[in-house]
């Protein structure tokens, strides 16, 4: 219920319980690089069970909310800062499923 102007009337209540966005995880770079070593994705492989295919990548998941809530606060420099401290191989991993993650969204760049 909306007045014109955007505004609604004095004393109404949204239905839903958050409005917009929910707030990111707030972790420093170290914790960040933590939860994407603690993601354990290195650890993947095709015969392993769902249910820990399924926890490992939700960890993962965490961790890229943590990484954009950094650089939310921080800045593009605090997001290497983070990634700096995972090896070669950990970001590779982390990256792939990132990748096939943002692949599954409705995401498009805007045209040029």
């Amino acid at each position: 219920m909306r007045r014109r102007g955007g505004r609604a009337p004095r004393g109404f209540r949204s239905p839903l319980r958050f409005r917009g966005v929910a707030p990111r995880i707030e972790l420093e770079p170290e914790e960040v690089a933590g939860l994407i070593r603690g993601s354990r994705l290195l650890e993947l492989r095709a015969d392993t069970p769902a249910d820990v295919r399924k926890r490992y990548t939700d960890t993962a998941l965490t961790a890229m909310d943590a990484l954009c809530g950094l650089a939310d606060r921080r800045g593009t420099d605090a997001v290497w800062d983070a990634l700096a401290l995972v090896t070669h191989r950990e970001l590779l991993a982390f990256a792939t499923l990132m990748a096939s993650e943002l692949a599954n969204t409705s995401f498009t760049l805007a045209p040029p």
